[in-house]
């Protein structure tokens, strides 16, 4: 039987992530001089809470960018869809975002935390709820409602969970309302070609996961932070 999120993190190694490399990365340097500024970086009070679920241990792809390790030039390996792709079944934790269901692959996941105070970006697009320093880490903490669904009144709240994610290329959390479950999905009920399917609906997503005779949204953190930088 599948084990639950609680479960299958709680096997994990207990050791929180570790201390970041401080070195930014380009997108994080791209991310600090657009909103932020190097003075009100500097000023941040570095957090370091607890684990909702706790026992994560770094998976090998969100390791090297939760403590800055070995960072790859984007063009030095492949795309999220393209690494999933090559695996014969993929584990995803499924959560909500405004009543509806959407899922992240487990090897991007670093942990997930509660609600924490953050610091608020006046310039920045409205999706982006502000930013904090985690552990040395900057991490924009962004309504995931805002960019998945049409809900104009973004929630972040004492009851919100975010689900921290790492790319090759900067930290994000993302804000959920709650963690559903996990599955093991196999490669044949998954559809990589979404955009095919969603058209522009698609452009924060890598795949649709047939669980259940439903379809669930993949998303795809990498997208999301070249919307974040872009903008």
């Amino acid at each position: 039987m599948l084990k639950t999120p609680e479960e299958y993190f709680a096997d994990q190694c207990l050791a929180v992530p570790q201390d970041a490399d401080t070195t930014l990365s380009p997108a994080e340097k791209a991310f600090v001089q657009k909103y932020l500024g190097s003075e009100t970086l500097n000023g941040m009070p570095v957090l370091d809470p607890e684990q909702a679920l706790p026992g994560l241990a770094l998976t090998p792809d969100a390791a090297v960018a939760a403590r800055g390790e070995e960072r790859q030039e984007k063009a030095s390996r492949p795309g999220l869809r393209m690494r999933l792709a090559e695996e014969a079944q993929v584990q995803m934790v499924s959560f909500y975002v405004r009543g509806q269901i959407f899922l992240l692959p487990v090897p991007v996941i670093v942990e997930v935390l509660r609600y924490m105070p953050l610091t608020r970006l006046p310039m920045a697009p409205s999706f982006i709820a502000g930013v904090v320093n985690l552990r040395g880490k900057v991490t924009p903490l962004l309504h995931l409602d805002a960019l998945l669904t049409t809900e104009e009144e973004k929630r972040y709240n004492e009851r919100s969970f975010i689900i921290v994610c790492g790319t090759d290329e900067m930290q994000l959390g993302l804000i959920i309302d709650k963690v559903h479950t996990m599955y093991l999905v196999p490669q044949n009920s998954i559809n990589w070609n979404v955009e095919a399917q969603l058209g522009a609906g698609a452009e924060f997503l890598c795949g649709l996961a047939d669980i259940n005779d439903r379809l669930h949204g993949i998303i795809d953190p990498e997208m999301i932070v070249e919307k974040l930088i872009e903008v």
